[in-house]
């Protein structure tokens, strides 16, 4: 289930708040957003995933645009949880069994390295790495714990990937209107594309009319955007 929810003022701690309600969440992703530390200050029976694919872009961005030799050596690690994640995916793998392979000794191995790499980076022995290094190695220090949550259980995802594809489309609307003209028409935005993305990710693509107007008429109810509850 896809959802988008529009908040005036989204930049504040309301509006995590609002979304997630009196939901029992096992646990939610994001990326290094300030906000979402709420998280891990206030809602403790949340466990707070980070996205590893923010940080590798960081190091990406080191490399690529800051020509910073080291990042080829932490994108070759992060690379490699990749694949051993593709791998266990790939097996059709319970998750349990998924759970068990990630915490393998070839995991800890590479986490090992990953971790005594960082140490090397910050130590004050170390020459001064250019901004963008600097930016990349404290985001994965600052949330090496939730970068790596996602060896917790085998049902999480080591990145929020799925997530970023569906937000485009909202993303490319809002920066081609510039400005949605009103709260209102904001919120019917949100609405639209949580009937759509719903739709896309549970592959049902067929809506009547009466099934449509109920959901417009009925934003608060987050449930029946469901495509198995339309009529």
């Amino acid at each position: 289930m896809v959802i988008y929810c529009y908040e005036d003022g989204f930049k504040g701690r309301d509006a995590l708040k609002h979304i997630l309600g009196d939901s029992q969440v096992k646990a939610l992703q994001s990326d290094g957003y300030n906000i979402y530390m709420y998280l891990d200050d206030h809602m403790v029976d949340i466990e707070h995933l980070c996205c590893m694919a923010h940080a590798r872009t960081k190091f990406k961005y080191a490399l690529e645009q800051g020509n910073d030799k080291d990042a080829t050596f932490i994108l070759e690690l992060i690379g490699e949880l990749y694949r051993l994640g593709r791998k266990y995916e790939e097996g059709k793998l319970s998750p349990e069994q998924i759970r068990l392979c990630r915490n393998n000794l070839k995991t800890k191995e590479i986490i090992i390295k990953l971790h005594s790499k960082l140490e090397v980076l910050l130590s004050d022995g170390h020459p001064l790495c250019g901004e963008l290094m600097d930016k990349a190695i404290n985001y994965m220090n600052t949330f090496w714990t939730q970068l790596f949550a996602y060896l917790n259980d085998g049902s999480y995802s080591i990145d929020n990937s799925i997530a970023e594809r569906f937000i485009r489309p909202l993303v490319s609307e809002s920066k081609n209107s510039l400005f949605f003209g009103s709260d209102r028409m904001a919120r019917v935005s949100a609405v639209y594309h949580t009937i759509i993305s719903t739709c896309r990710a549970c592959q049902c693509w067929i809506i009547s009319r009466d099934s449509s107007a109920k959901l417009l008429k009925a934003v608060g109810n987050m449930n029946i955007y469901c495509p198995w509850q339309l009529d």
